[in-house]
């Protein structure tokens, strides 16, 4: 009897050697034979899933992504509706080993898409999913009875551009995980008014 694969379970390994690569060497350091020798297939059985270079970054990108946004789903959100916020934002930084290595992996990402139309394709959909998500909660929270101090795609514009430099900064050590926190309840604060 034939052994049965679980493509999905072959498909994640392969994602956590593209991303442990990209950790470890960059986006350059990312080729089939460097993949074959990380994960320890031989580099047909790559062959056989990413039949390339770009086949393989943009797999673990949208990997990466399907990742991020599993993790925000999975979010067990039971405060008040400022505070749900707060755990949303701060699910996408970069605060413990975990987190930060998706970070890395995604910063990585987003250097390599400035000059590769495919990839910025791919980091495009992040931004776009992570922006729909907020737009929607900030509508939520207007129609609880909050008040946004802006149109909800521009809050959700303003939240994104607050997670993005605090992310680059905790990544490069500038501020602590506390600072970032404090910060984002401050972008939070300045940004909701609670029902009166």
């Amino acid at each position: 009897m034939p052994k049965q694969v679980n493509h999905d379970e072959r498909r994640a390994e392969l994602a956590e050697a593209v991303w442990t690569l990209i950790r470890r060497a960059g986006i350059a350091g990312v080729t089939i034979r460097a993949l074959a020798q990380e994960s320890g297939w031989s580099s047909g059985a790559v062959r056989h899933y990413l039949p390339s270079r770009a086949a393989i970054l943009t797999f673990a990108a949208e990997q990466l992504s399907a990742q991020a946004e599993a993790h925000l789903r999975s979010l067990p959100l039971s405060g008040t509706p400022r505070e749900n916020l707060l755990a949303f934002l701060r699910a996408t930084l970069p605060l413990d080993a975990e987190s930060r290595a998706m970070m890395e992996v995604w910063l990585a990402f987003v250097g390599a898409s400035v000059g590769d139309p495919d990839l910025a394709g791919v980091q495009g959909l992040t931004y776009h999913d992570l922006n729909a998500a907020l737009v929607e909660v900030l509508i939520q929270l207007e129609n609880q009875g909050w008040t946004l101090g802006s149109d909800p795609a521009l809050g959700a514009l303003d939240l994104q551009a607050v997670l993005d430099g605090l992310s680059v900064h905790l990544l490069l050590g500038v501020i602590t995980p506390a600072q970032a926190e404090a910060a984002l309840e401050r972008s939070v604060d300045r940004l909701l008014q609670p029902p009166t």
